[in-house]
């Protein structure tokens, strides 16, 4: 019988792509997020900023490293993470069962819902006021998710790659009756636009940030400032004070 030994067994493992040594090594941690889901994330003066970017920034100052975020497409970011691409995905994601099979995700920073928003005065006052119409959602999205299982056999799901300003502006323009977002996204949105309201919600998500799957030890740091952020209040006051900078700006 052969017997691998302790240093075998260990060359035949891969390195995990990231690591806290890693990232300190490289000066910066490196986050994807897809900038067009205000006030997550959004672009204002030629840069990404918003609530999640905040975020990394204070994750980025725990590790004693500068900050470089990716913008890409919502539907790219979870293998982007899973290559190490990106060190981090913040950009509002929700923790599903499916997800949690191919990465890793911090404690939740937030809770919150998903809303259907329609244009004011629309004959729509829930779900089923949806079928037989085209209703818009992201690529890779629990709203995606929720349309397709749903709606999917009934309606016309409409799949775009941005929310903000492409959804919206479908929205308007009559290209959908309705959209499927994040709950504090929606209502941002309807504030900012009068012309729309949020006419269903479709349940309860978790927001977390995602992580490699073998990235253990930058779990533990990353959970460790949402703790504090959460226990402190200051991710209360965060995530406030952004939606009303998007709103008024």
């Amino acid at each position: 019988m052969y017997i691998l030994t302790p240093s075998q067994t260990q060359q035949q493992q891969p390195r995990c792509p990231v690591s806290i040594d890693t990232i300190k090594a490289r000066g910066k941690l490196v986050v994807g997020t897809s900038a067009d889901w205000p006030p997550y994330e959004y672009i204002e003066g030629g840069k990404v900023v918003g609530i999640d970017i905040e975020i990394a920034k204070r994750i980025a100052d725990s590790l004693g490293v500068g900050l470089e975020v990716r913008d890409m497409k919502f539907s790219a970011l979870i293998e982007a993470v899973k290559r190490g691409d990106v060190d981090v995905v913040l950009a509002d994601m929700t923790i599903t069962p499916e997800r949690e099979t191919q990465v890793l995700f911090s404690i939740p920073y937030q809770v919150d819902t998903s809303v259907v928003i329609a244009k004011r005065g629309a004959a729509m006052r829930g779900p089923e006021d949806l079928k037989g119409r085209a209703v818009g959602v992201q690529v890779g999205t629990v709203q995606e998710d929720w349309a397709l299982r749903t709606l999917g056999n009934v309606s016309k799901i409409v799949r775009y790659d941005k929310v903000y300003p492409y959804m919206v502006e479908a929205l308007r323009k009559g290209d959908v009756d309705a959209i499927v977002v994040g709950g504090v996204v929606g209502r941002a949105i309807v504030t900012r636009f009068p012309e729309f309201e949020i006419v269903a919600s479709t349940g309860v998500r978790y927001s977390a940030v995602a992580m490699p799957s073998c990235a253990y030890d930058l779990k533990l740091q990353v959970d460790r400032v949402i703790y504090d952020m959460l226990q402190s209040g200051e991710m209360e006051r965060l995530i406030t004070s952004w939606v009303e900078k998007w709103l008024y700006s």
